[in-house]
């Protein structure tokens, strides 16, 4: 009852904070979605906007190239360049120092001849052959953006570096003829891109870096995350890529500008991108552990009243199945429960009043028994006795009567064995001889036997005195019933992991119906008040008690032909070293 009321009070809760979560999810990663292409379209038009101011700079330094006649210039001599450089390199300089983002100019010519502020030439090879200058002079209308600085036959000052430029470069033509008189090249600051980036608000776990249209890097942060990102993954602005980098999941979309053609590339965590949610969870946490505790709280209190009398009667049950009888149930309501309680009391009350009385009866009877058998058996007397009378025997030359008495010494000295329950088979044969011996001088002709048994069973324990009543049972109902001399025979055999113990006599015999009651007496369970014969009685129990139900008794027996009684039981031999009781099968 108690986890019912928990369940029952949880689902719909589970039911709208998971319905709750979900939603809020979806909508906290559609917001940070948006919020990521907005805040990259943002990104490109500032860039865009900077690059186009820069090539509007640009064109007014072509400008004030041409109002110097360039053209006409050219034609001197090298001494005449070097007068007009130092012009041009002036108003180089004047723009350059009015525009912070610009960190060199350089100006080079068809015919070898450059001006710059912040740039030099490296080597006398011809500018003709420079990369730049030849896509520049392909191109006169247009600005040529170039992201790899590297690999130029210039170098800049040391206040600042090429990993920290790009550069434009543009032809520069005679405005009548269109003739190529030479290229102007700026440097760059990555400044007007970072600040573009930083006057967005992309977030602690967002970054942004910058790709040309060849996918060549433009501009990254000092990130470890930023160079592990396949360019190959970029290939649908609409649709963002999920990857996972250093085992940390992101969310990862670009937005290519039409006028630079660069890829602006938006790197978003998703720990980020779930703060909201994560938060959502902790509090949804927060609520379902105070709501548990109330629910337990009034739960436990409702099935205290309800329940609890009924598990505590449940679990004084199960003691009294594992025999304590002391239990009691407590319960002061007048309830049916406690009602129940107060008779199961009175049950047990009863029950152990009549164990009281079986108890003290069998004690009395116990005691009874005993006190018949220390008055009426006296073992040692017995032995002095019969040693007396063979003593005397002796002396009048009775050898008869000697050989009896040892026999009959010999039949109680087996029986009592010391006061043990299990002795060999060797021990029980010799029993069995003493036996048969008494009862041949008491019947003469009338028992004749023989007994046979192989080395290996000798050694094998068992109970003693089962092979007794088995014989006795032979004589008296078998071979002392007919006429003529009676025989018997007492075999033990070894049977894989068993013994065969079989007694077989040639009196009269039994009738089918006989055979089937001794059959049933020797194999199922009953009473001894319930069948005539004790001492078969006192057999089955004996193996019962020994093998549990790993022994068998047949009975085999045709009218005035003979009987024959065969018992199987396990083969168990005394542990090496031990003494006693203490038998080991094999």
């Amino acid at each position: 009852m108690l986890f019912s009321h928990i369940f029952i009070a949880l689902i719909p809760f589970f039911l709208v904070g998971a319905v709750g979560i979900l939603i809020s999810t979806k909508e906290e990663e559609k917001n940070v979605m948006q919020h990521t292409a907005q805040m990259v379209g943002q990104v490109q038009q500032t860039v865009d906007i900077y690059v186009n101011s820069i090539e509007k700079t640009v064109n007014m330094l072509i400008e004030t190239i041409h109002y110097k006649e360039l053209s006409t210039q050219e034609l001197q001599t090298e001494q005449q360049w070097e007068k007009y450089k130092k012009e041009l390199e002036q108003s180089l300089k004047t723009v350059s120092d009015t525009h912070d983002e610009i960190a060199g100019v350089f100006f080079a010519t068809e015919k070898g001849f450059y001006a710059s502020t912040g740039m030099s030439r490296v080597s006398r090879d011809p500018f003709l052959l420079e990369s730049w200058y030849q896509e520049a002079a392909a191109n006169p209308e247009e600005m040529q953006i170039l992201s790899d600085t590297t690999g130029r036959n210039i170098m800049t000052d040391a206040t600042y570096s090429i990993d920290d430029v790009f550069s434009v470069a543009k032809a520069v033509a005679e405005p009548g003829t269109g003739e190529i008189m030479g290229v102007i090249l700026l440097d760059i600051k990555h400044d007007i891109i970072s600040s573009a980036i930083q006057g967005a608000s992309i977030g602690n776990e967002r970054f942004v870096f910058v790709l040309d249209s060849q996918d060549q890097m433009v501009y990254a942060p000092t990130n470890q995350v930023v160079y592990r990102i396949n360019p190959q993954w970029l290939s649908d602005e609409k649709m963002p890529v999920t990857a996972r980098i250093n085992g940390e999941k992101f969310q990862i979309r670009y937005q290519q500008s039409e006028y630079t053609g660069w890829k602006f590339v938006s790197v978003a965590s998703f720990q980020e991108i779930m703060h909201g949610t994560n938060v959502m969870l902790v509090i949804f946490g927060t609520v379902l552990i105070i709501t548990l505790f109330i629910v337990l709280l009034v739960a436990f209190q409702l099935s205290k009243t309800i329940t609890q009398p009924i598990v505590g009667l449940a679990h004084l049950m199960k003691e009294t199945e594992k025999g304590d009888l002391s239990v009691r149930f407590q319960g002061d309501y007048q309830d049916e429960v406690s009602e129940l309680g107060r008779k199961f009391n009175h049950m047990l009350e009863r029950i152990q009043k009549l164990l009281d009385a079986v108890y003290q009866e069998q004690e009395k009877k116990r005691k009874a028994q005993l006190k018949v058998v220390q008055e009426q058996f006296k073992p040692h007397f017995l032995y002095n006795t019969l040693d007396t009378i063979g003593w005397m025997a002796r002396e009048h030359k009775a050898y008869d009567i000697v050989h009896l008495v040892d026999a009959l010494t010999n039949v109680f000295r087996v029986s009592l064995s010391r006061g043990k329950d299990y002795i060999t088979i060797e021990e029980e044969l010799r029993y069995i001889s003493n036996y048969l011996y008494i009862q041949k001088i008491r019947y003469g002709s009338k028992v004749l036997y023989e007994v046979q048994t192989d080395e290996e069973s000798k050694k094998v324990y068992a109970p003693k005195l089962i092979l007794q009543p088995l014989v006795e049972n032979a004589i008296y109902h078998g071979v002392k019933m007919k006429r003529g001399e009676g025989h018997l025979k007492i075999s033990v055999q070894r049977r894989g992991e068993d013994v065969l113990l079989e007694v077989e006599d040639d009196g009269r015999g039994m009738d089918a119906e006989k055979v089937r009651q001794l059959t049933d007496l020797l194999n199922k369970p009953s009473e001894s008040e319930q069948n005539q014969s004790f001492g078969l009685f006192y057999v089955k129990e004996r193996l019962r008690i020994r093998y549990g139900e790993k022994f068998q008794v047949t009975v085999a027996s045709e009218k005035e032909k003979g009987t024959k009684v065969s018992v199987i039981v396990p083969a168990e031999y005394q542990e090496e070293g031990k003494g006693g009781q203490d038998e080991k099968k094999i």
